[in-house]
């Protein structure tokens, strides 16, 4: 565990932030009441973001203390499997786990993203552990007081996933909904325990109500157009997710896509090869199949969504959400394996596998590119100047390190974006012409703009000169790209 827990920091003590980053470190700084009110506006639940204000209130902005905070999570899931899957599932279950939610690829890259990902990934692991905990519970007759216990464990960790990620909700809703009909149909030597359970589930929607008005605006926003599309990237990246270093923006079947998908496709034809054996020599097998179908139903819930919507939100990168539950299910039905040269092998390739993938994170990561705009910016703003973009993906990177200078972000497309990107806000404001800035302006103007110099070419420039030409920077980071200029306006 300690070994695992260095590995997935190594790439981690950094600045650099991409634009869904931005967002979170630009939110953080708001309140909690504006934190509600801004988010509901957004396609995400607050928690988070909650989270991420106490850290400023304690931390201020400090972007690696925000992300030594998402690795966290993943090292304290890695943690339950020596303190809660060991207890449940066996040493070698324990151990597996442990195990592959340090070394599977995709951990040392989403684990550390600046966003709700690995949080949502601890919470809903923890909340599937104490959902089959509490099934044990009542299989096993244990006292009322365990089941209550467990039972109000499972009920916090519950609303938590709720008001994290969608996914998570997704988890939540399936799982209250099993432990439901599990426990009407032992109702009678468990008549309190299903009343306890039935106040519970009535508390957990009275404490959820007060969001749905937001879901519901925010399913409208999504019905009417998302960034999220589902083709033949999907069809690759959702079975192969948690073998990927990292989702690119561009999908391409490259070296790392086919690498990837192979391996994926390996194991879920061993798992299935080692639920076969189980069944054939009556093992033990429904913790492991319990996993393997909350994990698909999740997936099938998010489907079918998507058609009713008439809109795809099925996207790889949201699939961490429930990597615990599918590390879980790998983990359980390896542990049967009793050929050690196999087990070995197979771990094995998922640590050669990891190590290529946090290897290529370190050398991104600090690659000496990825500040050197911010650097820039830092030796030559003034408190006074202003900035102007009209990419929110590489201007949110300004805005969250700058929030004390005035910004404006030029809406050409006229997006329904303004209430959500008050995250960005006081300082930054969304304007739909550039009268909005040049009427009474005068002083200094940094225009942030991408690789074309769209921004630049068409900013009206009359009565303004020059002090830095178009600057460009690229960082290894994400691959973004930034054109600064300086204009003073008389």
């Amino acid at each position: 565990m300690l070994f695992g827990i260095i590995f997935i920091f190594l790439s981690a003590f950094h600045e650099d932030i991409w634009f869904d980053e931005s967002y979170s470190v630009a939110i953080a700084k708001h309140n909690f009441s504006d934190i509600w009110t801004i988010t509901g506006n957004d396609v995400h639940p607050p928690l988070y973001y909650w989270m991420l204000h106490i850290l400023w209130l304690v931390f201020g902005n400090n972007v690696i203390v925000f992300r030594a905070f998402s690795v966290l999570a993943i090292a304290i899931l890695g943690v339950l499997g020596y303190t809660h899957i060991r207890k449940d599932f066996g040493e070698k279950v324990g151990m597996l786990f442990s195990f592959l939610v340090y070394f599977l690829p995709v951990m040392c890259t989403y684990s550390q993203e600046v966003r709700m990902y690995s949080w949502s990934c601890l919470i809903v692991s923890l909340l599937a552990i104490y959902g089959y905990r509490l099934y044990k519970n009542v299989k096993n007759k244990d006292s009322l007081k365990t089941k209550n216990r467990n039972l109000i464990i499972f009920g916090i960790l519950s609303i938590a996933a709720c008001y994290i990620h969608y996914y998570a909700l997704a988890v939540a809703g399936i799982v209250n909904f099993f432990l439901l009909i599990y426990f009407i149909r032992n109702r009678k030597e468990n008549t309190k325990l299903l009343r306890n359970f039935i106040v519970l589930a009535v508390i957990q929607i009275i404490l959820y109500i007060p969001w749905l008005l937001y879901l519901k605006g925010q399913v409208a926003h999504v019905e009417g157009g998302f960034w999220i599309t589902f083709g033949i990237s999907t069809l690759v990246e959702v079975p192969s997710f948690q073998f990927r270093r990292q989702l690119d923006s561009t999908f391409v079947f490259d070296a790392n896509t086919i690498i990837a998908l192979v391996a994926a496709l390996a194991m879920y034809v061993y798992i299935g090869y080692r639920m076969y054996k189980a069944k054939k020599e009556k093992e033990e097998m429904k913790p492991g199949v319990f996993a393997i179908i909350l994990y698909i139903l999740v997936i099938l819930a998010v489907l079918v969504i998507s058609l009713l919507m008439k809109q795809s939100i099925l996207f790889a990168r949201y699939l961490l959400v429930i990597t615990g539950i599918y590390a879980f299910a790998l983990a359980f039905f390896m542990a049967k394996e009793k050929r050690k040269w196999v087990t070995g092998l197979i771990c094995g390739i998922i640590l050669v596998l990891g190590c290529i993938s946090n290897v290529t994170n370190i050398m991104i990561n600090y690659d000496e590119s990825n500040m050197k705009q911010i650097e820039f910016l830092r030796e030559n703003i003034q408190p006074d100047d202003i900035i102007v973009y009209s990419n929110i993906g590489n201007g949110g990177v300004v805005a969250a390190f700058f929030p004390d200078n005035k910004q404006y972000f030029y809406n050409g497309g006229y997006w329904d974006v303004e209430e959500a990107y008050k995250a960005y806000g006081p300082g930054m404001e969304t304007i739909y012409n550039y009268e909005d800035i040049l009427k009474d302006y005068h002083g200094r103007i940094w225009l942030i703009d991408s690789e074309n110099c769209g921004l630049y070419n068409e900013f009206p420039k009359e009565g303004t000169t020059t002090v830095i030409e178009p600057t460009e920077f690229r960082t290894k980071y994400q691959n973004y790209i930034y054109t600064i200029v300086l204009l003073e306006k008389e």
